[in-house]
């Protein structure tokens, strides 16, 4: 069986050449694009990141492709709909990074809530001085989470560790871990009205194209934080 890897690191190349034994493997560190995958079209087995698109285009060049692996949770970069059509199977990963990217969610916070960014860059031009510079506590403060799926739930934990009271949005609302991690769930409109700080973490999908438009950026309080660490495109 012939398989591919995109995206592909050198540390990536030995544990799959290892892993993979008596199958035809190739490793490389570019993206997939229609340039990068014509030496390629006899693929079964694709595998890519984030940064390659497996659209119908592409899709079309391998004659022999039966199975996607993305190696992330986040799948938008693949064409499912031509995918099923193709009678492809596409996987990813469900479990991957989230206190990664959660721990990465509340770095932003903090660095916005005391100002640390703006120090930083005083401080690259030998400004020491502390005016402006003042921040707030998060301690009382409330967090809206839009999304409350595995990286959701990893910062509604550490939200509650710094004490701050939980407003969750989500299409398929979790009652039963919203009562042991006691945050409640609300209407996005309610959510966005009343919120200090916004964070999301949602797929990016048909339905959260935009999802933060500018109707719901004007229903947000003045000087709230908006934290995105899903996909830009919501």
């Amino acid at each position: 069986m012939e398989i591919t890897f995109f995206e592909c690191k050198d540390y990536e190349k030995k544990k799959y050449c290892a892993e993979l034994k008596g199958h035809t493997i190739n490793c490389i560190s570019s993206i997939l694009n229609a340039q990068t995958l014509k030496d390629y079209r006899d693929s079964e087995v694709v595998s890519v990141f984030i940064r390659s698109k497996l659209d119908k285009d592409n899709l079309a060049q391998f004659e022999k492709l039966s199975l996607i692996v993305t190696r992330s949770t986040g799948f938008d970069h693949i064409d499912l709909e031509e995918c099923r059509k193709r009678k492809i199977v596409v996987t990813n990963v469900p479990f991957y990074g989230e206190n990664t990217v959660a721990e990465h969610a509340f770095a932003l916070i903090l660095s916005l809530s005391r100002n640390i960014h703006k120090s930083y860059i005083r401080t690259l031009r030998d400004d020491f001085t502390i005016e402006d510079l003042q921040g707030f506590d998060l301690k009382g403060k409330t967090l809206g989470v839009i999304g409350t799926g595995h990286i959701g739930s990893h910062v509604i934990k550490m939200a509650k560790g710094f004490g701050m009271k939980v407003l969750a949005y989500d299409k398929y609302p979790d009652t039963f871990q919203a009562d042991i991690l006691h945050y409640q769930y609300v209407s996005l409109e309610e959510l966005l009205r009343e919120s200090d700080i916004v964070t999301i973490h949602t797929a990016l999908t048909p339905e959260t194209h935009h999802f933060i438009n500018e109707k719901r950026l004007r229903q947000m309080k003045k000087g709230a934080i908006l934290i995105n660490t899903a996909r830009g495109d919501i």
